[in-house]
């Protein structure tokens, strides 16, 4: 089953289409595997050849530490006589960063990080006060030391994290 999906995912990437999926909706299926959920996202893509954007939905396990969220922006390859066929890509390492500049360098930037962000605000707007793209960084350091501490999260998962929340400050 995982090498067939592996396979379709292969072949978009070499033959399909490609667009930016932002996450529109995000739900929690009440599934998990291997204490991680299910998810059903839902996207907005834009494809990059300029041809009509489109929605499209997505079931997937993800890791309990990094949940996507609403806003973020992802790479989409897509079937486009099937666009509910498609695959989103995550830069994990420098590999897969460099190969996504290679093909995505005008939608998330010359170095890849725009992967799995909110889009970027106009020049001179203001974050709404609440606004879920701006949260807390110090409540949310807070809610991982929690968990952490609860034994969701493991120590090596809660540094990451913080990792990643600090190098974003």
């Amino acid at each position: 089953m995982f090498g067939n999906k592996r396979k379709k995912a292969e072949s978009l990437v070499a033959n399909g289409s490609r667009g930016v999926g932002t996450i529109t909706d995000i739900q929690d299926t009440g599934m998990t595997v291997n204490d991680n959920p299910r998810v059903r996202m839902r996207f907005r893509v834009e494809p990059l050849d300029g041809s009509a954007s489109f929605e499209a939905e997505k079931t997937k396990t993800v890791s309990r530490v990094q949940i996507p969220q609403i806003g973020q922006r992802y790479p989409i390859f897509y079937d486009p006589a099937d666009t509910q066929t498609f695959a989103y890509a995550t830069a994990d390492d420098e590999q897969g960063r460099a190969s996504i500049v290679g093909m995505f360098a005008d939608a998330f930037g010359a170095d890849g990080t725009g992967v799995g962000q909110a889009a970027a605000a106009p020049v001179g707007a203001t974050p709404a006060a609440g606004d879920a793209a701006t949260p807390d960084k110090l409540d949310t350091l807070k809610k991982l030391g929690e968990l952490r501490d609860a034994g969701v999260l493991t120590d090596a998962e809660f540094e990451a994290k913080k990792a990643e929340i600090l190098g974003s400050l």
